[in-house]
């Protein structure tokens, strides 16, 4: 029975249009608590960022109901990307599958109602999402702290599931990296140093936590180096060899290419509430309408650096 139903599943979610699919059991990962703390002990000011990941790592104390968990790549690296909002806005973010607009909301929205119609508890998230794929055969880590699979590089968004079934699991991935050996371009391209050395970044020097989560003012050195960026940012995957045919963009999204005008940094950096509100706000739903003024003060640095280019 839990190898029939596990066989199920993984069918059914590669139908729905997921890269792959992979099942594990819902067990504890220490090893995540392990990586936070040594963060925090070699990068004491990033401790606020860390301490609350840690009961991620406790499954059996927060879902104790959980028997197994199912590990979804979903691949977003077919998506046409405006050129007007290319090197601006990270692409994870503009084709984030929890706008209802994206074709993937569907996908993730069926296989959920398939789980719960197939008698289980399910509940979305809520563990390690790397280390969960690494141990359900999907994805393996890169020097850069992303996941890759072989299917999409690091476009990617992995998915989880907790449910209250005992599954049969896949093998955990090979603990080595995909990357080459001796490459650290991601490392050297990283303007703010956030990636320390291989497989270990610090959040609060990464571009996507300054352009968002990091607390005004910044850093003026590393605002600096922040280059184009207004929100998130794409250069250590951009330059990894493992991505070098990975973004295929084979599909347009017609509900981004209305609104990309707006998400330049010119128009940006004027925009109106009103504007936001009804244009990108639903875009980004989870940044407060409020923080309007992040986005302003942003696309004005973007305008900044560019000015100053030779």
């Amino acid at each position: 029975m839990e190898k029939e139903l596990a066989e199920r599943i993984r069918l059914y979610a590669v139908k729905s249009g997921f890269a792959a699919c992979g099942i594990t059991t819902a067990e504890d990962f220490p090893e995540y608590s392990t990586a936070l703390s040594g963060l925090i002990r070699e990068f004491p000011e990033t401790e606020h960022l860390y301490e609350p990941m840690h009961k991620r790592a406790r499954i059996r104390k927060r879902f104790p109901w959980a028997r197994s968990i199912i590990v979804c790549i979903r691949r977003y690296g077919k998506y046409k990307i405006p050129v007007s909002v290319k090197g601006h806005i990270g692409r994870n973010y503009l084709f984030d599958c929890r706008i209802p607009e994206n074709p993937d909301h569907v996908m993730l929205k069926d296989f959920r109602e398939f789980l719960k119609a197939s008698g289980m508890k399910v509940r979305k998230g809520g563990v390690p999402d790397r280390l969960a794929a690494q141990r359900a055969g999907v994805a393996a880590a890169g020097k850069n702290t992303f996941a890759y699979s072989g299917v999409c590089g690091s476009w990617m968004n992995i998915v989880t599931y907790l449910v209250d079934a005992k599954l049969e699991p896949d093998n955990p991935s090979k603990p080595t990296s995909p990357c080459p050996p001796d490459c650290r371009k991601c490392i050297e391209a990283c303007p703010t140093g956030a990636i320390v050395r291989p497989y270990v970044m610090r959040m609060d020097r990464c571009i996507a936590y300054l352009t968002y989560g990091a607390p005004l003012p910044l850093d003026p050195e590393l605002e600096k180096k922040m280059t184009g960026w207004l929100y998130g940012c794409d250069i250590c995957q951009e330059v990894c060899p493992l991505n070098a045919s990975a973004w295929e963009e084979k599909e347009r999204l017609p509900y981004l290419e209305k609104i990309s005008g707006l998400l330049t940094p010119q128009a940006l950096s004027v925009m109106d509430v009103q504007t936001y509100r009804d244009v990108v706000h639903p875009l980004f739903y989870y940044i407060p309408t409020e923080d309007i003024g992040r986005w302003h003060a942003n696309a004005r640095r973007v305008l900044s650096s560019m000015a100053a280019m030779p």
